[in-house]
This record gives C-alpha cells, structure tokens and sequence, in this order.
C-alpha cells in the first residue's frame, strides 16, 4: 500500500451537543481526543485511504452522543496552526459533506 499525505484520510468528530467528545465514546470508536489548551476537544480517527474511512462511518456505532463527522487528508492535518486555534482548512465541498454517528 502507498501511504501518501493526500491518500492518508482523518475523520473530526463534533459533538453535537456539548463542546468536547466524551472520553468513553473516543475509547468505544478509538479516537484521539484533542484537549489540550488551545484545541478543540473534537474527536480524531485516521485511516489508510478514503474508502475505509466511508466503511467505519456506515457501521452502527452506540455512542452517548451524537457526532458530526467531516473527512480530511493527513496533510490538511498538518496544517492546521495554533493562530486558527488548531482548526482544520477544510475546503468548502469537505464542509458541505457532513455524516453523523451516534
């Protein structure tokens, strides 16, 4: 498998109510959770290519709340800054492309 930074896909999940990803559901779907000063508290779950990540999507997650999710390659990853408080640039088809989990 070629592992490139466009080909490598993350998925950020938004809690729809509240601020941050509770604990137990980042251990129940293992992803990171970033809540360290100046992030977000969204959750984060890498995988190797696009298809995968559109395969955990679909299956039934049983999770405390519901999430919004957002796809975007590694490198999108890499440049998100602490001037924009760690916000991912997601370009406007990725923010109008938006599944839900939960």
């Amino acid at each position: 498998m070629n592992f490139s930074a466009y080909r490598i896909t993350w998925v950020e999940l938004r809690p729809t109510t509240g601020y941050k990803m509770t604990k137990a559901d980042a251990n129940k779907c293992g992803a990171i959770v970033r809540q360290v000063r100046y992030h977000n508290g969204y959750g984060y779950k890498h995988f190797a290519s696009r298809e995968r990540a559109l395969e955990w999507l679909k299956t039934h997650h049983s999770l405390s709340k519901v999430y919004e999710c957002r796809l975007f390659t590694d490198k999108q990853f890499g440049m998100a800054r602490a001037s924009t408080g760690y916000a991912i640039p997601f370009t406007s088809k990725q923010y109008s492309e938006v599944f839900y989990v939960g």
